[in-house]
C-alpha cells in the first residue's frame, strides 16, 4: 500500500511542479502575502510593532486557504474531463493508494505556499517597517522568533487542510465549475449564515466549522480547538472521498 501511495506520489508531483501552474500560484500568493504584510505595517500608528514579523500572513491566510482549494478542486476534476483517471488506474489499480498519492502531491503546493509566503510576509514586513523607522528590536528575541515559527507551522496545516477540502469537493462534484460554487457559496455566505443564526442564540460554532476552523488554526491564539476541528473535518472529507473513488464507476 505505501509503495503504491509513493508511486502515485510521484506521478502527481511531476504535474504539481509544472512551471504552468506553480510560477502563476506562488507568483499571486506571495503577492497576496506582501500586500497584507505593507498594509499591516502601514497601518500600524504606533511607534513599535507588535507580534512577530509574520504576524500579517494570519491575515491572508483564509484567502490563501480559497487559493488552495481551488486549486486542488480544479486538479480533481481535471482528472474526470481529460478522462485520466481510468489510465492512472490502468498503472495503480489502487484507488485509494491513488487518491492518498494524489492528495499527498497537491499538499506539496501546500508547503512551497507556505514557505514562500512567509519568507515574503517577513521581508516586506521588515523593509516596511524600516521604512517608517518603527521600532523592530522586539522582533530579534526568541520569543517573537518562536511565533514565527508557529505562525508558519499553522499557516501550512491549515493550507494543507484545505487541499483536501479542495480535492473532495471536485472528486465528489466532478464539475470545476461545481466544486468550486460549493466551496466559495459555503466558506464566504453558508458560513457567515450559520454563524449569525447560532450566536442569536447564543451559540458559539464558528470555530467548529469547517472553513472558519481553518482561519482560527492560522491566526488565533488558541488554537488548539480549531486544531481539532480542521483535522476532523479533512479526516472525514478525506475518508469520504477514498470510499466515494471505490464505489464509482463514472470515471469520465
Amino acid at each position: 500500500m505505501l509503495n503504491a501511495v509513493i508511486r502515485a506520489y510521484r506521478s502527481e508531483r511531476v504535474k504539481t511542479l509544472r512551471p504552468r501552474l506553480l510560477v502563476p500560484l506562488l507568483t499571486g500568493t506571495c503577492a497576496l502575502a506582501a500586500v497584507a504584510a505593507a498594509t499591516t505595517v502601514v497601518l500600524t500608528r504606533s511607534g513599535t510593532t507588535s507580534g512577530g514579523p509574520l504576524r500579517p500572513l494570519q491575515t491572508a491566510a483564509s484567502l490563501l486557504c480559497l487559493i488552495l482549494m481551488a486549486v486542488a478542486a480544479t486538479s480533481v476534476t481535471n482528472e474526470y474531463r481529460h478522462g485520466t483517471w481510468r489510465t492512472l488506474l490502468v498503472r495503480l489499480p489502487s484507488r485509494p493508494a491513488l487518491l492518498l498519492g494524489k492528495v499527498a502531491g497537491l499538499a506539496l503546493l501546500a508547503l512551497l505556499v507556505a514557505l514562500t509566503t512567509s519568507l515574503t510576509t517577513g521581508t516586506t514586513t521588515w523593509i516596511t517597517a524600516g521604512l517608517r523607522r518603527l521600532d523592530t528590536s522586539a522582533w530579534a528575541t526568541g520569543a517573537a522568533w518562536l511565533d514565527c515559527l508557529s505562525v508558519s507551522v499553522r499557516v501550512l496545516a491549515a493550507l494543507t487542510v484545505a487541499t483536501v477540502y479542495g480535492a473532495a469537493a471536485g472528486l465528489l462534484m466532478r464539475s470545476a465549475g461545481a466544486a468550486l460554487s460549493v466551496i466559495f457559496t459555503w466558506i464566504l455566505v453558508g458560513e457567515s449564515v450559520l454563524t449569525a443564526v447560532a450566536a442569536s442564540q447564543g451559540w458559539t460554532v464558528s470555530g467548529r466549522l469547517p472553513g472558519s476552523c481553518l482561519t482560527r488554526l492560522a491566526s488565533d491564539p488558541h488554537w488548539a480547538p480549531a486544531a481539532l476541528s480542521a483535522t476532523a473535518w479533512g479526516a472525514l472529507l478525506l475518508t469520504a472521498s477514498i470510499w466515494h473513488l471505490t464505489r464509482t464507476t463514472r470515471l469520465t
